[in-house]
């Protein structure tokens, strides 16, 4: 794992989101504005007030084999259904009124809020590269298995404590591996 090689690319990345979401921002919606009556149960009011969403033909991700980080190629391949950038999330027109989409995406924007953006990028591509990728990665993981207990439990959970819970434990080993 060329942990340098991808510290080196973080201010390209980092550009990359800004200039994606200011492009974006003026379709920008407030999540607030869609209509799930279900995500208030689960998130606090002001992570929902300040989450965006912005529906797209095709979810933009960033060019990282472009930038020579050749080990992220199925990441940048894949097919997303949405994707998260600070609290801004992009997510399909054909899935836009899937609420467990935008509760995966809310989870994700949390995620940034608490890591701050240079550190959620680091550690999630940390994440990506020690777990062998997409499905195993940390910050996939509990964002999926949260959205799974939305859609099949009938039993209201707040996603904040869990989450952060799930940082403490997990981000502090990601970022030993890259010296911080």
């Amino acid at each position: 794992m060329d942990i340098s090689a991808l510290q080196n690319r973080l201010p390209a990345i980092r550009r990359w989101i800004d200039t994606t979401v200011a492009e974006h921002r003026p379709v920008a919606r407030p999540v607030t504005s869609l209509g799930f009556a279900r995500l208030a149960h689960y998130f606090d009011s002001e992570t929902l007030s300040r989450a965006y969403v912005v529906e797209v033909d095709v979810v933009p991700k960033p060019p990282l084999t472009a930038l020579g980080l050749h080990r992220f190629s199925d990441f940048e391949q894949m097919n997303a259904a949405g994707i998260t950038y600070g609290n801004v999330y992009f997510v399909a027109r054909a899935r836009a009124a899937d609420e467990s989409l935008h509760f995966h995406e809310l989870v994700h924007t949390l995620q940034w809020h608490n890591l701050g953006a240079d550190r959620f990028v680091l550690a999630y591509a940390l994440g990506h590269l020690a777990s062998g990728g997409y499905a195993n990665n940390p910050f996939e993981e509990i964002a999926h298995e949260l959205e799974e207990m939305f859609v099949r439990q009938p039993r209201l959970f707040r996603v904040e404590p869990i989450l952060s819970q799930h940082l403490e434990r997990v981000v502090p080993p990601l970022m030993k591996l890259a010296g911080q």
